[in-house]
């Protein structure tokens, strides 16, 4: 695969550093389709007719996403329906050059190793 321009992975650094800040405070106990439907004082039945599903959908798709096992068309649909805008994005731990050149290192090391091998056979 071919590595981004120079550009692009400054342009990519930028959107991961943005990302990392907001990500660190992301993760909401109670889900976040629970939370935000509260802090919009919407009950179930309010959500599930927007949405177009029972409350009893509703309510299973708020525990789903309590435990991880949501679908992202479900996250989609009810965003849609809360009238949010449903945010989706991988971020490294690391920056992603330093993530870079730890992997071409440890390659090279590898590359080495192999050839160090060949060359005492």
């Amino acid at each position: 695969m071919k590595r981004p321009d120079k550009l692009a992975m400054q342009q990519i650094e930028r959107r991961l550093k943005k990302l990392g800040t907001i990500a660190k405070d992301a993760h909401v106990p109670t889900g976040w389709i629970a939370y935000m439907r509260q802090a919009m004082f919407m009950t179930l039945s309010n959500l599930a007719k927007a949405s177009d599903l029972s409350p009893a959908t509703v309510q299973q798709i708020e525990k789903r996403e309590k435990v991880g096992k949501v679908t992202i068309e479900s996250m989609r649909k009810i965003a849609a329906a809360m009238e949010c805008e449903f945010v989706y994005a991988l971020v490294p731990k690391q920056e992603l050059s330093a993530f870079l050149k730890k992997k071409a290192s440890a390659k090279a090391t590898r590359i080495i190793r192999e050839a160090d091998v060949q060359m005492t056979l």
